[in-house]
């Protein structure tokens, strides 16, 4: 999932901690999506015992307890570049932070998806909330002057922030040429790969009608779809549909764009293929790229693609896919998560979506469990138009905090959670909730404030030795709903991750993720690749549309378009800024 232009990557790829908090910020840190309810209850069995004196000891201990010094109310205006809805700050989260840091921040999101145009707007005008999460586009904010230099805040009152990032802090710094701090990572710090991204989810149902053969490659995953389709041609009164994807605004990029490359076989580097000495392709270039586009086309041809796959809005694709008619998709789990606990709340748990290793071929490997290590490009910032960045700083250290860290993912203290033999646990009907209501974050404030603030990672513990976060491997496990437990098991695995060769099998990027590489916005790099995104948004669905007889020319016409863009230079530019990395890291 997932930038440049809003991801400049595949942010997909952003991996699923990752990328679960990042674009379903409502649901941040809750179990992984799509676990059955009679699980989570079970799960949850024994957590109804209050919290005693000693658990409230135990809170005690966490920094940032007793919230910061200055209480002084103050409303912080914060523009999140993620997200759909408005964050109204009334929720019980919100009102324990204003209890502790007399802090409220006024939230706003993009109008209509419309991040570029507001980034731009923005940009032209010097007209910026106090705190601002660019993405990709953090950058423009940076080339114009407008994010405030934070080393002096650092080193005076940034202990927090330092205890998050730990060794990692030196991946903050700008830039070879600039290597100050301006931003704060926008992912949790320490997050073993729990979860993993499919370049072709597949509908439990299917499978299990097929008696869960081996599908590894597109051809084995059109097999299975086809013969389900042919046995049902319609589900629920509605006709079946082979494969849908999602090609609304800078959506195409996570569900067009990026599944091509991780079937060839390449980890979510965004828009580039790389080496491990940083060599860098724009990757509509590769031609084992070409085969997942053939393959889609020969789909469309028989029937198989949902024709609205280029047309229809991000809230039209989840309506369908919620209907549970729709087999197989190409997309990323942060992305179809409200539609799978809408049909977990539906009773379809056979509807949701199997996270299958495909690629396309038999010979391809697939690398979806690489480790980018902590990539720390993308980050909340300080603009230059906020009146007190010194308090603004103290908030976002207070964010980073134990206490808020622990507050920001599990809610409050006797009514979200309790502590059942010294560790933290989920009420039952919190985690029900959690699983099955799309709205939970907005009605708990659970995950509303802990991305893209600064925030540990899946599996840390704090110094009470409970985790910051909800999720543990024995949790995800958990809360696999009933119809993934079911096709896990027939498989002989426990985790979807365990499907895919495993991390230990590939070298850790000494760049980090590509996608999070901070490319000047003036530049020729960025503004070719810009306009290769752009036109390679509209040159793939029309290669994927066009009559098979054509589509060795149309391959062909899209390699020169590219060249003809200056691609070939991008690509040298881009292997330069990501060796200047490399030593700069080091």
């Amino acid at each position: 999932m997932k930038h440049k232009k809003v991801l400049r990557a595949a942010a997909a790829g952003l991996t699923l901690a990752l990328a679960l908090s990042a674009c379903a910020s409502s649901t941040a840190n809750a179990p992984a999506a799509g676990a059955d309810t009679t699980t989570a209850a079970a799960a949850a069995a024994d957590t109804t015992t209050a919290a005693t004196a000693a658990d409230s000891s135990i809170n005690a201990q966490l920094n940032g307890y007793n919230g910061t010094d200055d209480k002084t109310p103050v409303t912080f205006t914060f523009w999140n570049y993620d997200g759909t809805k408005d964050t109204p700050y009334t929720d019980d989260v919100a009102k324990e932070i204003q209890r502790l840091t007399g802090v409220t921040l006024q939230i706003s999101y993009p109008v209509n998806g419309q991040a570029e145009n507001t980034v731009a707007t923005m940009v032209a005008s010097g007209d910026m909330p106090d705190i601002i999460y660019a993405k990709g586009d953090t950058s423009k904010f940076y080339d114009a002057g407008y994010i405030v230099k934070l080393d002096d805040y650092l080193d005076k009152e940034g202990q927090n922030i330092k205890d998050v990032y730990g060794d990692y802090m030196k991946r903050l710094r700008y830039s070879p040429d600039d290597p100050h701090y301006y931003t704060l990572g926008a992912y949790g710090v320490g997050s073993p790969i729990w979860n993993v991204v499919s370049p072709l989810p597949i509908q439990n149902a299917v499978l299990k009608d097929q008696g869960y053969p081996e599908v590894k490659t597109m051809d084995e995953a059109e097999q299975v779809i086809k013969a389900y389709i042919q046995k049902y041609p319609e589900i629920n009164g509605q006709k079946t549909i082979g494969l849908s994807l999602l090609a609304d605004d800078w959506r195409w990029l996570i569900s067009v764009g990026n599944p091509s490359g991780f079937a060839a076989g390449f980890p979510d580097n965004g828009e580039w293929i790389m080496q491990l000495d940083g060599t860098a392709q724009y990757k509509f270039l590769n031609p084992k790229l070409e085969d997942w586009y053939r393959w889609l086309n020969k789909l469309n041809a028989e029937g198989l693609l949902d024709p609205d796959s280029f047309t229809q809005k991000y809230d039209q694709y989840t309506a369908k896919l919620t209907s549970g008619r729709v087999l197989a998709i190409a997309d990323a789990g942060w992305e179809f998560s409200d539609a799978e606990k809408a049909l977990l709340a539906a009773n379809m748990p056979e509807r949701t979506y199997a996270l299958m290793p495909v690629t396309i071929d038999a010979d391809t490997k697939s690398a979806m469990m690489t480790d980018f290590g902590y990539s720390a490009g993308w980050g909340v910032f300080i603009s230059t138009k906020c009146k007190d960045p010194e308090r603004a700083f103290q908030f976002l250290n207070w964010l980073a905090s134990d206490y808020a860290q622990v507050l920001n993912n599990w809610g409050i203290e006797g009514k979200d959670y309790d502590y059942v033999n010294g560790k933290r646990v989920w009420r039952p009907d919190i985690l029900q909730m959690s699983l099955t209501d799309t709205d939970f974050g907005l009605k708990t404030g659970i995950g509303l404030y802990g991305y893209p603030f600064p925030q540990r990672g899946d599996g840390v513990a704090d110094p009470t030795g409970s985790n910051y976060t909800t999720n543990t491997q024995q949790s995800i496990i958990d809360n696999y709903n009933s119809a993934a437990k079911e096709t896990l098991a027939a498989y002989n695995v426990q985790m979807w991750k365990d499907l895919y060769p495993p991390t230990s099998d590939f070298p850790v990027s000494p760049f980090g993720a590509a996608w999070q590489i901070n490319i000047p916005s003036d530049s020729q790099l960025n503004i070719t690749v810009t306009n290769a995104d752009k036109y390679c948004q509209t040159a793939l669905p029309a290669l994927i549309l066009m009559d098979p007889s054509q589509f060795d020319a149309g391959w062909d016409k899209i390699q020169s378009d590219l060249k003809d863009l200056g691609i070939d230079q991008a690509n040298a530019d881009m292997t330069k800024m990501a060796q200047d990395k490399i030593a700069f890291w080091k």
